[in-house]
């Protein structure tokens, strides 16, 4: 499929993913609040569900290495054979390390949240709900790694209604734990719900890895491919997991802050989340394929062209997204969270951290286009490299923003925006080495065009939201969320039209995809 088409589906289907992970996290916030009890599932989660995402993932550490791997083989008789070692010896390491993590449970949260409670009492309790949570979702860690190859093998064969779809499988089973078990009083039904969504989800792969034909078979000899593969994939997943580690010190830091502050940080990233997902994985899937034959066929000029144009069509749908968070967080939050245990402290919570975090899908689209270019290469030591660095730098930022100058949830989210916007530029100056100068000199003028009228529609989005809100007289959850809506449609409307005046080929690309105008 063309790149058009092929983005234009996994949109779609990621849309509904994230959607359905959208109503996932209401449920969860209705039920649970930000309290002790939703912590400890996200401080579990992060050990389980989040190398789910980051390594079973599309564009993932296996999801990754599998395709970079297996296009330049996927016409060979012994594709079969490769992908079986390589599914058999990720399991087995991923078996080892699940194990260790269910053992260790405890220990693990220990050193993860030392300083979580307001007394003894309470930081007991908080670590006995996360253990056994931790303990249920353990398996999650070897799914991730069957999850993400499957995904891959199944990319580079063009079938990516499950890999896209598959997801809100996750999301739905979790719903479903916390409707049919009644029991609040503890986060069980969460980690429950989770581990039955992650089967689900690969499960879902099964039917349509048949159709790829390949022929699975085992050979003790080594099949052409499985060294690259292996070679690529743990300094990636190296890199990955270096990666996490910044998730790991935002969290050690926040254990110190109140009650409920993990939550609201990853309420906060996963509203960020949501467009980043769909705009990254439906640019990644049918990309990354094309950077990997540009770079076999050393057509270095179209892979920068390629990159340029892609960063412009991210950046383009990205920042009004960004604008619309910065300009109106508060109605947002409140439109979709605030209802049962979800209060309007929990509100406060939420929209301190997302302020903080929204500037960061600008640098963030980038810093993952541009890692795709190197997994091109068969190159992930230097990503690795650069998120070691990294992870020291990101310590000192949480360290200095929380401790010394005390800005609580809010420098945790301002360190992450500052970290990703650090990442970006050592990537971008290492790339060089490989592809020369990227031609970033040709996107001042259409990207400076972006973000003037992204400025102009945050305004609009705002006054919008203000006016509606203050001026009509019904003032329940109904009229907040037109009052939302409009103010979005308002704001992106006027986006839209200015990108248009000043002759940008993004939204004319965007209006012929949705038969608005007429292809030329």
């Amino acid at each position: 499929m063309s790149l058009g088409k092929t983005f234009g589906l996994v949109a779609l289907l990621t849309v509904v993913s994230k959607f359905a992970g959208l109503a996932r996290d209401i449920v969860v916030a209705q039920a649970y609040g930000t309290s002790l009890l939703s912590d400890a599932y996200n401080y579990a989660y992060l050990l389980t569900g989040n190398i789910l995402i980051l390594f079973g993932g599309l564009g993932g550490p296996f999801h990754s290495a599998t395709v970079a791997i297996l296009t330049p083989r996927k016409n060979n008789e012994n594709s079969g054979t490769l992908i079986s070692q390589i599914t058999l010896a990720t399991s087995a390491v991923l078996l080892t390390i699940a194990i260790i993590t269910f053992i260790f449970a405890p220990n693990l949260v220990s050193i993860l949240a030392s300083s979580y409670g307001s007394s003894p009492a309470e930081h007991q309790r908080f670590v006995l709900e996360t253990s056994k949570q931790l303990q249920i979702m353990s398996p999650l860690i070897i799914i991730a790694g069957l999850v993400g190859i499957s995904y891959g093998v199944l990319n580079v064969y063009n079938y990516v209604f499950w890999p896209s779809l598959s997801p809100a499988i996750a999301s739905i089973a979790i719903i479903a734990a916390i409707v049919f078990i009644q029991d609040h009083s503890t986060g069980l039904p969460l980690a429950i719900g989770t581990l039955i969504g992650a089967i689900g989800q690969l499960i879902a792969q099964i039917p349509d890895l048949f159709k790829t034909k390949l022929k699975a078979s085992f050979s003790f000899s080594p099949t052409p491919g499985y060294k690259e593969y292996t070679g690529m994939l743990w300094p990636a997943v190296l890199s990955t997991s270096i990666g996490q580690l910044n998730i790991y010190v935002d969290s050690y830091f926040t254990s110190s802050l109140e009650k409920g502050a993990w939550t609201a940080i990853i309420n906060a990233n996963r509203l960020v989340q949501l467009p980043l997902g769909v705009l990254l994985t439906a640019m990644l899937v049918p990309i990354l394929p094309r950077f990997t034959e540009h770079v076999s066929n050393n057509k270095i000029d179209d892979l920068r062209e390629e990159l340029r144009r892609a960063l412009r069509f991210l950046w383009f749908l990205a920042l009004p997204i960004s604008a619309i968070l910065l300009a109106i967080p508060s109605p947002i939050i409140q439109t979709l969270y605030e209802r049962g245990q979800f209060d309007e402290y929990s509100r406060q919570l939420v929209t301190t951290a997302l302020l903080f975090l929204a500037p960061t899908i600008f640098f963030y689209v980038a810093r993952d286009l541009i890692t795709r270019v190197f997994y091109a290469y068969q190159d992930s030591k230097t990503p690795y490299n650069i998120a070691i660095i990294a992870i020291i730098v990101h310590f000192i930022f949480d360290a200095v923003l929380v401790w010394y100058l005390k800005l609580g949830i809010a420098g945790i989210s301002l360190a992450t925006t500052l970290i990703t916007i650090f990442n970006l530029s050592l990537l971008t100056f290492f790339i060089r080495k490989k592809v020369g100068m990227l031609g970033f000199s040709k996107l001042i003028k259409p990207v400076s065009i972006m973000f003037l009228a992204s400025f102009i529609c945050g305004l609009i989005s705002y006054h919008t939201q203000s006016f509606v809100h203050a001026n009509i007289h019904y003032q329940g959850w109904l009229m907040l969320f037109v009052s939302v809506a409009l103010a979005s449609i308002a704001g992106l409307g006027v986006y839209t039209i200015i990108c248009l005046l000043f002759k940008l080929n993004e939204p004319i690309m965007l209006l012929k995809r949705f038969g608005l105008i007429k292809a030329s």
